[in-house]
């Protein structure tokens, strides 16, 4: 069971179960309940009933038919789950229309949890319906952000549900444009800028509301720089090094002394094999961040792709000064071997397999063991 279904599950505190006397029954229209069924109240409507003399003669089947939408909402594995949707369903066969009426003014009432059960309800009825998947949606992002002050984790797998349901909109109606317009803004909460802006394009390609669209202009012209350099940064993971550098190269002017544009853009070169480019700009990414293991990493490898081993050793070792990286320790071992200094580059890959015991590592901790028995 996930976190959501926990938090609402706790709620089942709220109702009262009430049992009908052996061998009674309820008609309802077309339905009789009958006594083994438990009939829920709302505790609050219980209380608030017995104390202004309501319940004194019986219970109104109005209290019953809230206690089951509120059920079904906070319990998914009720055993009686079938049968209260089969009594709300006869009881009124627009029921539906009930609980999102009544789901909305919780919503709007900031009453977000009763809100929520609602729709949770409303979505056992209606699982496709996309008004009520982007309502529910609307009130988890709500929880979500009172979550988020006082315990974070909670508040984020809060809001990643909130993103759930507005991306299984989509799935149903790709068209459905406010799940565009919230799925940019939980893109962009989360840091990922292209998909934010393509969510963003298309809802002013799908939109009517001209206030909305222009919210969103502003937005995307915010964010473009970092669309550009994301943009890039695909584009690198997946080799394509011309199209990288062309999206890198133009933050240049306005982002020279960003440490990471300078580093993805000498990995760029790198990949080009343009090392010379490759080993100014990562030498500038060094001086703009000079404790970063991963700079001196990336330059050591530069220069040992290029055939200069020594240099290759000098920058590991200044890089190893900084931070014992498993990385740096690992490369600067096959650089020593790559000179015949088995002796130093035993001695790399022993401090590597310290921090990292894995069998890679272990295979060349077999082989310079081999090799340093034989020769001396």
């Amino acid at each position: 069971m996930d976190i959501i279904d926990k938090y609402f599950k706790t709620k089942v505190e709220n109702i009262t179960f009430i049992e009908l006397k052996e061998n009674s029954f309820i008609e309802l229209k077309d339905y009789t309940i009958k006594d083994y069924i438990p009939l829920p109240i709302l505790a609050s409507e219980l209380i608030e009933g017995i104390k202004e003399g309501q319940y004194q003669e019986e219970i109104s089947i109005n209290n019953i038919i809230d206690g089951m939408i509120y059920t079904i909402g906070t319990d998914k594995e009720f055993p009686y789950l079938k049968e209260y949707m089969d009594i709300l369903i006869a009881y009124d066969k627009n029921i539906g229309d009930y609980i999102f009426y009544n789901a909305i003014k919780d919503l709007e009432g900031e009453r977000l949890d009763d809100g929520c059960i609602k729709l949770r309800a409303l979505s056992m009825f209606e699982p496709t319906n996309t008004n009520v998947i982007f309502n529910y949606g609307l009130g988890i992002e709500a929880l979500a952000k009172e979550f988020i002050e006082s315990d974070k984790e909670k508040g984020d797998q809060f809001l990643n549900f909130s993103s759930n349901l507005f991306e299984s909109i989509l799935e149903i109606d790709k068209d459905y444009p406010l799940a565009h317009y919230k799925l940019g803004y939980h893109y962009l909460f989360n840091g990922n800028f292209l998909k934010a802006s393509l969510s963003w394009k298309k809802y002013i390609a799908i939109s009517e509301d001209e206030l909305l669209i222009q919210e969103i202009r502003n937005e995307l012209e915010k964010i473009e720089d970092d669309v550009s350099f994301e943009t890039g940064l695909t584009y690198l993971v997946y080799h394509e090094y011309e199209k990288a550098i062309g999206f890198m190269l133009k933050l240049i002017p306005k982002y020279k002394n960003n440490w990471n544009l300078n580093y993805s853009i000498g990995k760029c070169y790198s990949g080009l094999e343009q090392f010379d480019s490759a080993i100014e700009y990562i030498n500038h990414a060094i001086e703009l961040n000079k404790n970063n293991p991963d700079l001196y990493n990336e330059l050591g490898i530069i220069y040992f792709n290029n055939g200069d081993i020594n240099r290759a050793i000098e920058v590991f070792t200044k890089g190893i000064e900084i931070s014992a990286d498993l990385k740096l320790f690992f490369n600067r071992a096959m650089s020593y071997g790559q000179i015949e200094e088995y002796r130093k580059a035993l001695d790399d890959i022993n401090e590597a397999y310290r921090i990292d015991p894995s069998e890679d590592i272990k295979t060349q901790k077999n082989y310079l063991e081999d090799i340093v028995e034989k020769m001396y």
